[in-house]
């Protein structure tokens, strides 16, 4: 247990936490392929982290033999990487992609016949051992981590090709994961390239070249640890600027409180009639609600304002002020109008969010006008 929880493998299980938890909620929103292979990818390399821990390794051995554990280690870790490829492939290749996918898998379940193999053909003292050299010189150990190394290289290379194409086109807050991710993957295959080497070297030649190995560790974990920041990295951001534009939604709604009192009042109809959901003071639903009552208001008092309104509220928000409260007097005295409705609003205000500015002022205003 200790080794499961010291201190860089907390950072990984937070890391895999945080991915997997804002990919399993991109999924509930739109269960699409290209979601489901990128939820597949970081929930297969977050199983593959897991096994590699003894405290689960062990049981997984005890139940099934030993080196099933580390057979099924390396099989994550390939579905994982080969998810993450059909992800790139289903976003490029359009009604072409299921020929391809297919043409993806083949590789795949032969790196994973072969490490069944190998690990079969491995000496039942040697099975599951780490590779070093006290194993690197038996053949099923050798073919077993070269096999599966070797699936990883060719996934882990494909894999960075496919995001640095893609930073071409992403935006800003996608471009910094996605980079992220490209040199996690590429520190990731230069890890695996070491160590198909640190094989090749011992297995067929016989001297152990031991800091291959040692280069290759901290690639592979510095890799790793990369990739997920890159995936975690675009959700974070957008839980954060929602939390940043729900506190500022929070205080427009407040600030907009008395403009929309002394509307309502006057015309309590532009209250919609779509009950309020719970919360939704506090929601941008129940901003963007406020907004629009506001607005109609103003429209049902327009034929009380002059044409010059909208520019006003631009202008000089003040004497807008005193404007519509000398509007509202004389629709609360019945005085007749010509019933044609007046641009309210500045010109270019087009949507929702460029009309709060506007309103923020004009309701401040009538709140100073007291």
């Amino acid at each position: 247990m200790s080794t499961l929880f010291s201190p860089v493998n907390l950072i990984a299980l937070l890391l895999f936490a945080a991915a997997l938890a804002w990919r399993i909620y991109q999924v509930s929103r739109a269960p699409t392929v290209p979601n489901w292979a990128v939820t597949a990818c970081v929930a297969g390399f977050a199983a593959a982290f897991l096994l590699q821990q003894p405290v689960l390794s062990d049981d997984v051995d005890a139940l099934l033999g030993r080196g099933a554990s580390r057979v099924a280690n390396n099989a994550l870790l390939a579905c994982g990487l080969c998810a993450l490829v059909i992800f790139f492939l289903g976003s490029a290749l359009g009604p072409r992609r299921h020929r391809r996918v297919v043409a993806e898998l083949i590789p795949l379940a032969a790196a994973i016949a072969l490490m069944i193999a190998a690990m079969r053909l491995t000496r039942p003292e040697l099975r599951g051992l780490p590779l070093g050299p006290s194993t690197i010189h038996d053949s099923g150990v050798a073919v077993f981590y070269l096999g599966a190394g070797l699936y990883l290289i060719y996934g882990l290379i494909a894999c960075t090709a496919w995001i640095v194409r893609y930073l071409r086109v992403a935006d800003r807050d996608l471009r910094i994961g996605l980079r992220l991710g490209a040199i996690g993957m590429a520190s990731a295959a230069t890890g695996s390239i070491l160590r198909a080497l640190y094989i090749v070297v011992a297995w067929v030649f016989g001297p152990v070249v031991k800091i291959l190995l040692l280069l290759a560790v901290p690639f592979v974990i510095a890799g790793g640890m990369l990739f997920l920041a890159g995936v975690t990295y675009p959700g974070v951001r957008a839980r954060i600027s929602a939390l940043r534009r729900r506190r500022r939604h929070r205080r427009e709604h407040a600030a907009l409180a008395p403009l929309w009192t002394v509307l309502v009042e006057a015309f309590p109809s532009i209250v919609l009639r779509t009950p309020p959901r719970r919360g939704d003071r506090l929601s941008h639903r129940g901003h963007y609600r406020r907004v629009i009552e506001i607005r109609d208001g103003l429209v049902q008092l327009s034929p009380y304002l002059d044409a010059d309104f909208g520019e006003l509220v631009a202008t000089d928000p003040g004497a807008a002020a005193a404007a519509l409260k000398a509007a509202l007097r004389r629709h609360a005295d019945g005085e007749p109008t010509d019933g044609r409705a007046k641009q309210v609003l500045p010109a270019g205000a087009d949507d929702l969010e460029s009309d709060v500015r506007p309103l923020l002022a004009l309701s401040a205003a009538m709140t100073n006008g007291k």
